[in-house]
């Protein structure tokens, strides 16, 4: 047996040195398992982002809806569109929409602060000072305001049960929620309906 084997065995037999040794294997061993609990795969884009945070956006997006016929229904336009995947929700930032009635020659004006939509639905909800512009039946131009409104483009009706105002050249009238159908021109006011009108003069809200 060389001088050099007998040299590291009894250095190996030493107690100082098998501690030694035995203190390099845990640091070892340490540092193995600290790098096997770092993350093999990125991390999921919501936990980095923060649930507030959108997963993607659109600027200057609009979004339109056709009949079975081809036959334009609805375009929304907004600036800045933020998607939620976890949620499978859509934000609007100051939408504005054009909805048209079947047979109608001018659609219906809608504008509001923020709007929400689900994937796969067409219903939309809108807040803050929503506004409604249309033309009625005898060509006046009438708009409705309110806190917030439901489109639903499925059913083709839009309600809400908050306060509505509605006003024209010669009349305002107000109520507690309601609702339209915009194909059949029919809009339908719920409850504590009151209302002012004065023939041959613009009214004042």
């Amino acid at each position: 047996m060389s001088g050099n084997l007998v040299a590291a065995m009894t250095l190996a037999n030493h107690p100082l040195m098998r501690a030694f040794a035995l203190g390099c294997a845990a640091v070892a061993l340490f540092t193995l398992m600290w790098q096997s609990d770092e993350p093999k795969e990125p991390v999921e884009a919501a936990a980095l982002r923060g649930q507030s945070e959108p997963d993607g956006f659109v600027v200057k997006g609009r979004f339109m809806s056709f009949d079975e016929t081809g036959r334009l229904t609805v375009r929304f336009e907004s600036p800045r569109i933020e998607q939620f995947e976890d949620r499978n929700l859509a934000t609007m930032e100051s939408p504005r929409a054009l909805v048209f009635g079947e047979g109608e020659p001018d659609p219906w004006r809608i504008t509001a602060d923020s709007g929400t939509v689900r994937d796969s639905t067409e219903v939309v909800e809108l807040e803050g000072n929503v506004k409604v512009v249309r033309r009625t039946e005898n060509n006046r131009q009438a708009t409705l305001t309110t806190s917030r409104l439901t489109l639903n483009n499925v059913d083709r009706t839009a309600y809400t049960d908050a306060p509505v105002e509605l006003t024209d050249s010669f009349s305002v009238t107000r109520a507690i929620g309601m609702k339209a159908w915009m194909d059949d021109r029919i809009l339908e006011l719920d409850s504590q309906v009151e209302g002012r009108y004065e023939p041959g003069q613009q009214a004042n809200p």
